[in-house]
């Protein structure tokens, strides 16, 4: 599951992370479970999965239908596709800051508004970057890649709609 960006470790805890966060929303029941199935996951994927699908009990035990070993498989393609939207984004920040950083090598006097006031800008101080945030399209993309991704594996519209709603949610809202 790793990108160019992060390591195959890293990717798994943010997917791990993203999957508990929505499931707070869609099955909060299942958080208590959390750590055990991502465990049996990351241990055999395939085999979870097949036993949930048919309804058989897990490794451990449990013997529902849990959405908590979807919601693992079904980040791994939407932190795929965030890390892809935040590297689009550091190259475009490289590309601001590295143009400011030239402007700022230029030797030049502060700018002086009509009042009098220096303008900040001028003076080699740079505005906050803005807090990365999905587009709209990013947003429909993700929930799209999450429904697609559980239907592949066999979860019902529903389901499916649910945790893909809860997933984009977190992104989205918070």
């Amino acid at each position: 599951m790793g990108t160019h960006a992060m390591s195959g470790d890293e990717a798994r805890a943010l997917a791990s992370e993203l999957a508990a966060l929505s499931l707070e929303d869609a099955a909060p029941e299942e958080l208590v479970l959390f750590p055990e199935v991502e465990e049996e996951f990351h241990r055999d994927p395939e085999a979870l999965l097949r036993a949930q699908g048919r309804d058989e009990a897990v490794g451990f035990g449990l013997d529902v239908a849990m959405l908590t070993p979807y919601a693992l498989a079904v980040v791994v393609p939407v932190i795929q596709f965030l890390a892809s939207v935040v590297q689009d984004a550091a190259k475009e920040e490289v590309r601001t800051s590295v143009s400011e950083a030239i402007r700022r090598l230029f030797k030049r006097g502060p700018k002086v508004d009509a009042d009098g006031a220096a303008d900040d800008a001028a003076a080699g101080q740079t505005p906050p970057a803005p807090a990365l945030a999905l587009t709209p399209d990013q947003a429909r993309t993700v929930r799209q890649t999450a429904f697609d991704q559980a239907r592949g594996l066999g979860v019902d519209e529903t389901r499916a709609g649910l945790l893909a709603d809860s997933l984009v949610g977190r992104l989205v809202v918070g």
